[in-house]
């Protein structure tokens, strides 16, 4: 699923106006030599919640097929959006999150729902002389905290009897 949330996680960022390859994992601390804008993408741990229902039944002439669920799988991520301008950040962030889908089919498809669970902002304090504002470096950032939910699903088989013949004496 992690591969899934960061083609989704891509797409969108790129849809917003983030460069190409400007997409990384998460670093343990933030330099100069990282260019901005980035986004740094961290995985949570996945959630399984065992639910074991059915999904979809049907029956063709020799056999009867039962997709049933087997587990719920939640997966958080969380998503740090780095600029270095403030008006290009918030213009980002609202175009990321209308950019991401309601959801999509992984790899062996079954739906994943994508939600946009919160967002926060991070402003260092701002460095005054008296009553003057001084900017040296500008370091805007804000963390989404993305959520995608899917499943895990077993096909199940039985064979049917197609025909029953009786021979009475």
């Amino acid at each position: 699923m992690q591969a899934f949330a960061t083609d989704i996680i891509t797409r969108a960022a790129q849809a917003a106006g983030l460069p190409d390859g400007r997409i990384i994992d998460m670093v343990k601390k933030d330099n100069l030599t990282i260019e901005r804008p980035r986004i740094e993408v961290q995985f949570m741990p996945e959630k399984y919640t065992r639910t074991g229902r059915k999904l979809a039944v049907s029956n063709t002439k020799t056999e009867h097929l039962r997709k049933r669920e087997l587990y719920r799988v939640e997966l958080t991520v969380n998503v740090n959006a780095l600029a270095d301008d403030r008006a290009w950040l918030e213009a980002f962030s609202v175009d990321f999150v209308a950019a991401l889908p309601s959801g999509g089919n992984d790899s062996r498809g079954n739906w994943v729902k994508v939600r946009a669970q919160q967002t926060k902002s991070n402003r260092p304090p701002d460095k005054r002389v008296g009553d003057e504002v001084i900017e040296v470096f500008t370091k805007v950032n804000r963390l989404f905290v993305l959520t995608f939910t899917g499943r895990i699903t077993r096909e199940e088989t039985e064979k049917l009897v197609p025909s029953i013949s009786l021979n009475y004496k």
